[in-house]
Parts: structure tokens; C-alpha cells; sequence
């Protein structure tokens, strides 16, 4: 009985690593969309975090049968609760992509500004958090986790950065308000994405410690 539940937190383990790896194309996806002007890739993003959606119904159903049809001890217990609070976070980091899809469409065609290097950087930034936490998470590195924590501090400077360019922008040329605003908000869901990713290793924390973080 122990062999096949020990198997089937294996399979989760592959499950979530699975998402995270999704989530971590599509922010890469969305944000070259932004940056060529690609409507093709903008909407092939927005069919990744579709994708998403299915594979979070599949977690939470892997992690209901682990509860209700085994007898978890408590280590295990915190190892499920954890991955239903994550798959939570992946999924809303799938929904910020789309967001940031939908953006990129209404900016395609328009004279690009320096600030899409700054957003680059805070997309990979990003990104790399998010596999770092899950890495975290099925590795139970605390080490990992903390590095993710640590990283949220230079994504909130970038996002600094990007909106004092962006207001700079606006004063100099209030013909590109629209697009400033629009790249703001672009930064504040990448911003918000690496919450989630935070939140996803202080879970990861939970795994090991047994004691709950505050969340981003």
C-alpha cells in the first residue's frame, strides 16, 4: 500500500514540475509576443494557459484521491495540502499570461520603447522563480525556496525602474500614454506572477518545516 501511494506522490511530483515548466513557456511565449509584435504568438500563449487550467483539474484530483483513498502520515499531508495551494498560484500565473497576451495584441504594431528590455529581463527574472519553486518544492530544498524569497526583491526594483520610465515617458510624449499605461500594467502582472512564485516556495517551506509563511 505504502509503494503505490509513495508512487502516486511521484506522479504529482511530475505533475506539478509539468505545470511549472508550462507556466514558465508561457511567460516566455507571451513576452516575445510583446516584443516581435506576433499576434500568432500572443494567441498560441493563451492556448498554453487554457492548457493550464486543465492540468490544475488534474492535481486537484490526484490530490483529493491521495487523501480520501490513502492514509497520509503527516508529512504527507503537508506535502498535498502544499501542492493544492500551489497549483492555485501556477494557475493564476496562467491567467496573468493571458492577460498579458490579450495587451500585446492591442500594442501590435506600435513603435516599441526601451522599456521592453527592462520587461525581458523581469519576465526571465520571473520565470526562472517559478521553476526554482516547484524545483524547491519536490527536491524539499529550503536553500532554493529562500533564493526565490531573495529574488522578489529585484523583480519589485525592476518594476520600480519600468514605471519611473514609463511616467518619464509620458511626460515627454503623451501621444504614447496609452501604450506607457498599457506596458505598466504588463510589468504589474509580471510583478504579481513572481508573487505567486514566492508564495510557491514558502509552500515548499511548509513541506519541510511545518510552519506556514506569510503570503505575497
Amino acid at each position: 500500500m505504502r509503494k503505490t501511494f509513495d508512487a502516486e506522490l511521484q506522479e504529482l511530483n511530475y505533475e506539478m514540475i509539468d505545470m511549472a515548466a508550462a507556466a514558465e513557456d508561457a511567460i516566455d511565449v507571451v513576452v516575445e509576443s510583446l516584443a516581435a509584435g506576433d499576434e500568432e504568438a500572443a494567441k498560441s500563449a493563451m492556448e498554453m494557459t487554457r492548457h493550464m487550467d486543465e492540468m490544475e483539474r488534474d492535481i486537484e484530483n490526484r490530490c483529493l484521491r491521495l487523501l480520501l483513498q490513502q492514509q497520509p502520515v503527516a508529512r504527507d499531508l503537508r506535502t498535498i495540502s502544499a501542492a493544492l495551494k500551489m497549483v492555485t498560484d501556477l494557475q493564476r500565473i496562467g491567467d496573468q499570461c493571458a492577460n498579458i497576451a490579450e495587451i500585446s495584441l492591442l500594442l501590435k504594431g506600435q513603435k516599441q520603447t526601451r522599456t521592453l528590455a527592462d520587461i525581458r529581463t523581469m519576465s526571465q527574472k520571473a520565470g526562472v522563480m517559478v521553476k526554482r519553486s516547484i524545483f524547491a518544492y519536490v527536491n524539499r530544498d529550503t536553500g532554493a525556496a529562500n533564493t526565490v524569497v531573495n529574488l522578489d526583491d529585484e523583480i519589485d526594483q525592476l518594476f520600480r525602474t519600468i514605471k519611473s520610465e514609463l511616467v518619464e515617458l509620458i511626460v515627454e510624449n503623451r501621444e504614447q500614454a496609452d501604450q506607457a499605461i498599457d506596458l505598466i500594467i504588463i510589468a504589474k502582472y509580471l510583478e504579481r506572477i513572481a508573487d505567486h512564485a514566492v508564495n510557491i516556495a514558502q509552500w515548499a517551506i511548509f513541506c519541510v518545516t511545518g510552519e506556514i509563511q506569510p503570503q505575497a
